[in-house]
C-alpha cells in the first residue's frame, strides 16, 4: 500500500515517473480502472483492516469489526505489517487484546515523518518494543528498511513453511519528500540538462491524459477535471525569487523530482519483494519460487495529495536534516490526472487509486487485462478470506456485518456482479456512488450530482436537471450516517449551505469568520471590494509596517497594499471595507497575504494577532470572472 499515490502516479498508468517493477506485475496480471478507496490514510487503513468503511467500523481501534489478520492468523497463516501504522490504537505486539491479528509489526504509528530520520510525531515499534528515532541506523530511509523487515519476516514464514499474510505499509510518497539523491536525479538534473518536469503541470496533465487514453486506462472522449481556484497559473511562476516562500520555477521543478523520486524509489522496492519471492534461499536458483503461488495486490491508500500547509524552498530532498520539503496544489492535480480533487475529498481524485493484483497460479484471465469493475477497499477483506478458506465468524452483535464483496470469481475469469455502491464519510467531505450516479459534498458546500458514465471528472453538476435521483441520494447518506450513529456529529455530518466552496474554503485564519470575496471562490467580479469579518472589534495598535496586499497568484509584484493603523476608520470595527481595492482583470488568479499581526481582534476579552497567511496549502485565493466577449 503505497501512501498518498495518486491514479495515475504509475507509468503504466500514463506516468511520466518510471515503475518497470509495478509495470511488470501489471503486464503479467490485472490492472483495474475502477478500485475506489476512501479520502484519507486513516479512514482507509482502518476500512481495509474491517472490511467496512470508517464510520461503521467505528473509527480508531475499529471497535466494530474484527481485524482481518485475526481471521488469517487463526486459518494458520503468518502475519505481519511493516511501515505505517495508522488506525490501530494502542497497537502491541505480543498480546492478543493489542496485537489486531498481527505476529509482528516493525514501523511507526502515526501520520507523517523525515524518511531519513524516523523523526515526527510518531511512535516507533519493533514487535512490541517501542523505541526512539535516535536508534535507528545511520543509513537508513523508510522504503528500504521497511522492504528488508518484510522480506525477513516472509522469509521466516518460509522457512517455517507457513502460508503468510504481509502487509507492507509504505509512508512512500506522502509528505514531507524525501528521497534517495540517485532517485531524484533521474528527474532533475541539471548539470546533464535533465529537467523531465520542465513543462509545467498544466502542459504535462494533457499529455498524461493521452498516454492514459493510448494505454486504455481511460475512454477516448474523458475531458480534463476543470482547474480550481487553487492551481496556479504556471505560465506566471518566475523561474526563480530572492524570496524563499514564493512560488518558482526551479523549486517546482525540484519539489516534483522529489515526489517521483520517492516513487521510483518505492518500485525498486518492490522489485526486491519480487526477486526475494522468485528465489527466497538466495542461492540463485528459483526452483523454491514463491511468487506464482503468492498473491501480490498493489494500491494506494487515498488519492494524491494537494500540498503541506507550510514548505522550505531552500531544501535539498536528499538531505535528511532539511525538515518540511512539500509541494503544491499543481503538482497534486497532475498525479490525480484527470480526476477532481485530492485526499481529504468526496471527488474521484481522492477516491480512485491504481490497483495492480499479480498471481500466476491463480488468475484465470489474459495477462495485462485491464478490469473496469468498480471494487472496493473493503472488497479486499472477503476475498482475502476466501482465498485462506475461512470466514468471518457469527461474534454476536458487538460486531458488524462486512460490507465488502469478494471478487475471487473475478480473478478466475467466472461470472463476477459489482455491487456499483460506495459510501464515504470524512469530517471534511461525505458522499454516494451509485451505479451511474455520484452524490458529493465538500465542507458546507450543498450537494453536487454527477453521471459519472457521462462525465467522469465531474465537470458538470446534474443536481436541478435531476431532483429526484439527488433527493433519494441525500435519503441514502443520511440513512448511512443515522444507521452508523453519527448524523448528529456536527463534524462527520455538517450541516450543507448554499454557497459552493472551494477547495481550501474551510482553513480560514483564527478570528476571522468571513470575506468578500469568499476565500477559495470562483466567478468574482472585477469591481469587488475586499471586505473582511472578525469575530471581535480591531486594534491597530503598534502594528506599523505589518501589511494586508494582493498578488496575481505566482507572480511576487505587489499590486495592492495597506498599512492601518490606530487613526485609521478600522480601529474598533469588526467588519472592514477596503474602499481602494483596485479593480481586477478578468478570469484572473489572486491571493491575498499579509503578515502576523497586521491587525489585532478582542477575542474574549484577549487582544490576539491575527495570525501570518503566505503561499501555503490554505492561501487566501479567488478568480475573477470570464468576459462573454461574444455579446460585445
Amino acid at each position: 500500500m503505497a501512501d498518498d499515490l495518486g491514479y495515475s502516479d504509475l507509468s503504466c498508468y500514463g506516468s511520466e515517473i518510471q515503475t518497470p517493477n509495478l509495470d511488470r506485475l501489471a503486464d503479467n496480471g490485472l490492472k483495474f480502472t475502477h478500485y475506489y478507496t476512501t479520502p484519507m490514510c486513516v479512514t482507509s487503513r482502518v476500512a481495509f483492516l474491517a472490511g467496512m468503511e470508517f464510520k461503521a467500523a467505528g473509527g480508531e481501534g475499529l471497535p466494530n469489526a474484527t481485524s482481518l489478520p485475526v481471521l488469517l492468523r487463526d486459518a494458520g497463516y503468518s502475519t505481519h505489517i511493516v511501515g505505517k501504522n495508522h488506525g490501530m490504537t494502542n497497537f502491541r505486539i505480543g498480546d492478543p487484546d493489542t496485537d489486531y491479528g498481527f505476529d509482528h509489526f516493525y514501523g511507526f504509528s502515526g501520520g507523517e515523518l523525515n524518511s531519513f530520520t524516523g523523526e515526527g510525531r510518531v511512535e516507533w515499534q519493533d514487535d512490541g518494543h517501542i523505541f526512539s528515532q535516535s536508534e535507528l541506523p545511520e543509513d537508513f530511509y523508510t522504503t528500504k528498511d521497511f522492504t528488508d523487515y518484510s522480506i525477513r519476516y516472509m522469509k521466516e514464514a518460509i522457512d517455517q513453511d507457513k502460508p503468510f499474510f504481509s502487509f507492507v505499509a509504505y509512508n512512500a510518497p506522502h509528505t514531507p519528500l524525501h528521497a534517495p539523491e540517485k532517485n531524484v536525479r533521474k528527474y532533475y538534473d541539471p548539470a546533464k540538462g535533465v529537467n523531465v518536469y520542465k513543462d509545467g503541470w498544466e502542459k504535462m496533465r494533457e499529455q498524461r491524459l493521452e498516454r492514459m487514453k493510448q494505454l486504455g486506462i481511460v475512454d477516448h472522449s474523458v475531458e480534463l477535471s476543470d482547474p480550481g481556484v487553487e492551481i496556479p497559473d504556471w505560465e506566471l511562476l518566475p523561474d526563480t525569487s530572492s524570496n524563499p516562500w514564493d512560488l518558482q520555477k526551479k523549486f517546482e521543478y525540484l519539489s516534483r523530482s522529489a515526489y517521483a523520486g520517492m516513487v521510483d524509489n518505492m518500485d525498486e522496492n518492490i522489485g526486491r519483494i519480487v526477486d526475494f519471492l522468485k528465489d527466497p534461499n538466495g542461492d540463485g536458483n528459483e526452483e523454491d519460487s514463491e511468487l506464482d503461488n503468492t498473491i501480490i495486490v498493489f494500491v494506494s491508500d487515498n488519492g494524491g495529495c494537494y500540498a503541506g500547509l507550510y514548505t522550505n524552498r531552500n531544501a535539498l530532498p536528499w538531505n535528511k536534516n532539511n525538515g518540511w520539503f512539500t509541494t503544491n496544489y499543481g503538482w497534486g492535480t497532475l498525479s490525480n490526472t484527470p480526476f477532481r480533487y485530492y485526499k481529504h475529498a468526496s471527488h474521484e481524485g481522492a477516491l480512485r487509486s491504481p490497483m495492480i493484483i499479480h498471481w500466476p497460479d491463480g488468475l484465470k484471465v489474459p495477462k495485462g487485462e485491464l478490469n473496469r469493475n468498480m471494487l472496493r477497499i473493503w472488497d479486499l477483506y472477503p476475498t482475502f478470506l476466501e482465498l485462506a478458506q475461512t470466514e468471518l465468524p457469527a461474534t454476536g452483535a458487538e460486531k458488524k456485518p462486512l460490507m465488502g464483496k469478494s471478487f475471487v470469481s473475478l480473478l478466475k475469469g467466472d461470472h463476477f456482479e459489482p455491487e456499483n455502491y460506495f459510501v464515504l464519510a470524512f469530517h471534511r467531505t461525505r458522499g454516494v456512488v451509485k451505479d451511474n450516479w455520484k452524490l458529493t459534498s465538500y465542507f458546507d458546500s450543498p450537494f453536487e450530482l454527477y453521471n459519472l458514465k457521462n462525465d467522469p471528472v465531474e465537470n458538470n453538476d446534474l443536481a436541478k436537471q435531476n431532483p429526484e435521483i439527488y433527493k433519494q441520494l441525500i435519503k441514502e447518506w443520511r440513512t448511512y450516517a443515522e444507521h452508523h450513529g453519527f448524523a448528529d456529529d456536527s463534524k462527520w455530518n455538517r450541516s450543507v449551505g448554499d454557497v459552493r466552496r472551494g477547495w481550501g474554503y474551510d482553513f480560514l485564519p483564527a478570528g476571522i469568520t468571513a470575506t468578500v470575496p469568499v476565500c477559495m471562490s470562483d466567478e468574482v467580479a472585477i469591481d469587488e471590494k475586499l471586505q473582511i469579518t472578525f469575530t471581535g472589534a480591531l486594534d491597530f495598535s503598534n502594528t506599523e509596517g505589518k501589511k494586508i496586499r494582493l498578488q496575481k497568484y505566482g507572480d511576487s509584484t505587489i499590486l495592492w497594499s495597506a498599512d492601518p493603523d490606530q487613526s485609521s476608520r478600522f480601529q474598533g470595527k469588526r467588519i472592514i471595507t477596503f474602499d481602494d481595492f483596485p479593480v481586477l482583470e478578468p478570469d484572473t488568479h489572486y491571493y491575498i497575504t499579509w503578515d502576523t499581526g497586521w491587525a489585532k481582534f478582542n477575542d474574549q476579552g484577549k487582544v490576539r494577532p491575527i495570525s501570518y497567511v503566505k503561499e501555503s496549502a490554505f492561501a487566501f485565493r479567488f478568480r475573477t470572472k470570464k468576459i462573454d466577449r461574444s455579446s460585445m
